[in-house]
């Protein structure tokens, strides 16, 4: 009889038993590097959110996901007249989607 093994990797320890928090970066001759899968997954990056931020802090720096603003502010004022009316904009949006009103979050 065989014994069933599992392909996933064991997690690397460091030499205090720790999980690994420390990661070793190659740069290719562009200056681009290829940030672990294992850290994309702590900072929840990948599928949508696909920029990071890094950040100078006086303790080092801080590598952040970062999700940029919508660019709602560039169209702020535009048809006004035609939406003072308007108190749910979502609401809103879904009828002219042709959808109901009330239907859950897409």
């Amino acid at each position: 009889m065989r014994r069933a093994t599992s392909k996933k990797k064991p997690e690397e320890k460091d030499s205090g038993g720790k999980a690994k928090r420390s990661w070793i970066l190659r740069l290719n001759p562009k200056g681009q590097a290829t940030i672990p899968l294992e850290v994309r997954r702590m900072l929840g990056v990948g599928g949508e959110c696909r920029e990071l931020e890094l950040r100078a802090t006086a303790a080092g720096l801080l590598l952040l996901p970062h999700k940029p603003p919508l660019p709602v502010g560039r169209y702020v004022g535009y048809c006004a007249e035609e939406l003072k009316d308007v108190d749910d904009a979502v609401a809103f949006v879904r009828r002219l989607r042709g959808r109901p009103a009330e239907t859950p979050a897409e």
